[in-house]
């Protein structure tokens, strides 16, 4: 039964020691993997963010940009940095305490073996006692000069009482040997329990001392990790500091900047204001002659009896598609110039997309003009007629190329041009914007 209970105890103690290394040990393979893919989305991320803020800054001097993406991506990578030093210092933090468990365990299991090797050591010569002492009983016995023959107990006694003092000498011998072959029994068992337990947790010291030293190695390594990572971030704040002093200095070298933004933004309304009332006067010299025709039509009509229909000018507000085929990183509105802090009207969207990429017509419409200003680089306009009694026109600006001449008329999803980097921009991307009469309004209205 002890030993029974000794064994259920020590698969229990296994399977714990089983156990421990698995919740305090390094990432599987499979968790391992989604680490990386988070380092990867995590990158992904980043490069997304300097993207949309590369081109914010397209209307900056190429020099002040520069540096500030720098700060910026370094500014978006010290957070991952702080995650990987404090998972470095959690790892470390459970490498010693892994360390510290398995020494703690390491020392009781060699108390332990220290204490069964020494009550089988002494339950060994207590055995070893109780076999010679039984054994000089049997060979008494065998010369006959042992336990005396139970009928000799009542034969030859000089009166009654000395035949029962006889039979309680003899009763009280043989009760002596009997408890004395069961302490044997017992001690023989207990040495061999004893015996198998100091062979059980040898073996556990043996199998404690392996994991120690895996457990040493695991701290170390998590002890290179953390000083690793304390390093990296180190190096991450005092870059921040150099190129924040940088970007200081350049902000007051390029200064003059942001007027001159300011007046390009100024030129660049009033152009599109230009074209669209030019646009207006020609449409409302076509509808003046097409309903000169319908009048002369219907007239003739009239007079020979017959009927007709007649076409407006007015474009239809179906049928928008998105420019290109990609996601929109910069709405329209307001917002804050990263550098300058000065509030800038944002008159369109932007579409982050590679250079080269073929830009289709919004709507259906007529090209109207193809100019380049040092703005938006190579720019294209199109008008889509009247809705709503407003002429529309759609512009896209810092295109690569051009796909159509002016005066064509296109359908939508037509290609027009193709994407670039023309103008102030400082990456590959399609600014596009709409307006109603030579103002800009949020495209988000028709597409």
């Amino acid at each position: 039964m002890v030993l029974n209970s000794l064994r259920r105890l020590l698969c229990i103690l296994a399977a714990a020691l089983v156990a421990l290394p698995l919740l305090v040990a390094p990432m599987s393979p499979a968790s391992a993997d989604g680490s990386k893919e988070d380092k990867i989305a995590e990158r992904e991320e980043v490069d997304r963010e300097l993207e949309d803020l590369r081109i914010e800054l397209s209307d900056v001097n190429e020099d002040l940009a520069e540096t500030y993406l720098a700060l910026a991506e370094t500014e978006l990578l010290i957070p991952q940095a702080q995650a990987d030093l404090e998972e470095a210092q959690r790892e470390l933090e459970a490498a010693r305490e892994e360390d510290r468990l398995i020494g703690e365990r390491l020392a009781a299991a060699q108390a332990e073996e220290e204490r069964l090797s020494g009550e089988v050591e002494e339950g060994r010569e207590e055995v070893d006692t109780s076999n010679e002492e039984l054994a000089s009983v049997a060979l008494n016995a065998y010369k006959g000069g042992g336990i005396p023959n139970p009928s000799t107990v009542y034969i030859g006694n000089a009166s009654p009482q000395d035949a029962v003092d006889r039979s309680m000498n003899y009763r009280l011998t043989m009760a002596s040997q009997g408890t004395r072959l069961d302490t044997l029994r017992t001690d023989q068992a207990v040495t061999e329990n004893s015996a198998e337990r100091l062979v059980a947790v040898r073996e556990e010291i043996k199998q404690l001392k392996i994991d120690s030293e895996k457990a040493v190695e695991r701290t170390e390594k998590a002890e290179r990790e953390a000083s690793e990572a304390k390093q990296a971030l180190d190096a991450l704040y005092e870059t921040q500091k150099t190129q924040r002093e940088a970007l200081e200095t350049k902000k007051v070298k390029y200064e003059g900047d942001v007027s001159t933004l300011e007046t390009r933004s100024s030129t660049l309304d009033t152009e599109i204001q230009e074209l669209a009332r030019q646009e207006r006067e020609r449409a409302e010299r076509e509808a003046r002659e097409r309903e000169e025709r319908e009048r002369q039509q219907n007239q003739q009509q009239s007079s020979g009896g017959g009927g007709g229909s007649s076409s407006g000018s007015s474009a239809s507000s179906s049928s928008w598609i998105y420019p290109v085929n990609a996601r929109l990183n910069s709405n329209f509105g307001w917002r804050v110039h990263p550098i300058y802090g000065t509030s800038k009207l944002h008159a369109g969207v932007d579409f982050p997309v590679a250079c080269g990429v073929p830009v289709k017509a919004a709507h259906s419409g007529r090209v109207i003009a193809k100019p380049y200003n040092s703005g938006a680089g190579n720019k294209l306009v199109l008008s889509h007629g009247i809705m709503n009694g407003h002429l529309i026109t759609t512009s896209y600006h810092h295109l690569q190329g051009y796909a159509q001449p002016v005066g064509a008329e296109v359908s939508a999803g037509t290609t027009i041009g193709y994407v670039g980097t023309t103008g102030s921009s400082t990456g590959c991307h399609l600014h596009f914007e709409v307006h109603e009469d030579g103002n800009a309004v949020n495209p988000a209205k028709y597409l």
